[in-house]
């Protein structure tokens, strides 16, 4: 009876867990519906102004701007961008180890890491040469991403500029599906100049003058750049939660499943038992009667 007991205890308290993974996979579900709306919007923008920045970084217009000169500050800061909450499998885990090899590349450089997300504050609280700013602090998903991603902007422009790091990294998980999300490094500051002279290359007109084009241009592809990182940290964050919740529900399933078959062969054994117990005590019985 006590075995019985143990048995539907445990099958009660994995159909109230698989209830829990249930709700969290529906609304994860629902989170990356709107966050996949938002990737599919902002992606076109951000390849098209890349392609854009690319093809005017050359070498006369990088030497007028102070995001393209290299300095000799011999510091690289990685900021590495995690998701505030965990129940998403090896999202976080993965980028972190990533990391860990990249720095190696690096060779005798310092590294220094500028945590955004709540798991990679936690994870490198412990780590040595770890900076943080206020506005990360302050980053929240569900609100204004690009606005957020001006201030941090920013900040790091601002760290750059000051020569507080020779070069500054953005390190995330890019989305491809919902099943796949890919480590990535990409290089922030300082921006890569082109020696493109293709004879296909576009001759554009500036207005009010180049300059003025050129500087919103550079500035506004800085910022897309830490909201579309964002935005791929975001969508990957529900896309590996659903994913990771259903990997549960399936595991919940199987353990109930195989709880009742053992709850079943308890409850036989119990039975049988009992029945022979009954057939043996009757046995004395008439026995007794007879002598």
């Amino acid at each position: 009876m006590a075995q019985l007991l143990q048995i539907k205890s445990r099958i009660k308290s994995v159909d109230s867990t698989l209830k829990i993974t249930k709700a969290m996979k529906m609304i994860a579900t629902a989170r990356l519906a709107k966050a996949r709306i938002r990737y599919n919007n902002v992606k076109p923008v951000y390849d098209r102004l890349e392609n854009i920045t690319r093809r005017l970084s050359n070498i006369e217009i990088s030497s007028q701007n102070v995001l393209f000169q290299q300095n000799d500050v011999n510091k690289v800061l990685f900021v590495v961008f995690s998701t505030n909450r965990g129940f998403c499998g090896g999202y976080n885990i993965k980028l972190f180890n990533f990391l860990e090899e990249q720095k190696i590349l690096f060779g005798n450089k310092e590294v220094f890491v500028l945590p955004i997300g709540e798991k990679a504050i936690d994870y490198y609280d412990k780590y040595d040469n770890v900076i943080h700013l206020s506005i990360t602090d302050e980053i929240i998903w569900e609100n204004d991403l690009f606005n957020q991603s001006r201030l941090l902007n920013n900040d790091l422009k601002n760290l750059f500029i000051n020569k507080d790091f020779g070069e500054i990294y953005l390190v995330f998980n890019s989305f491809k599906t919902i099943l796949a999300q890919e480590p990535k490094i990409k290089k922030l500051l300082p921006l890569i100049t082109s020696d493109n002279k293709d004879k296909d290359e576009l001759d554009y007109i500036y207005e009010p003058n180049r300059k003025v084009v050129l500087d919103r241009l550079f500035e506004s592809y800085l910022i897309l750049s830490l909201n579309m990182a964002l935005i791929e940290l975001e969508t990957g964050e529900y896309g590996a939660r659903m994913s990771a919740m259903d990997g549960a529900n399936r595991n919940g399933e199987k353990l109930t499943k195989k709880l009742k078959i053992q709850f079943q062969r308890a409850r036989q054994e119990a039975i049988t038992r009992q029945i022979i117990e009954i057939i043996g005590g009757s046995g004395n019985l008439r026995r007794e009667n007879d002598e």
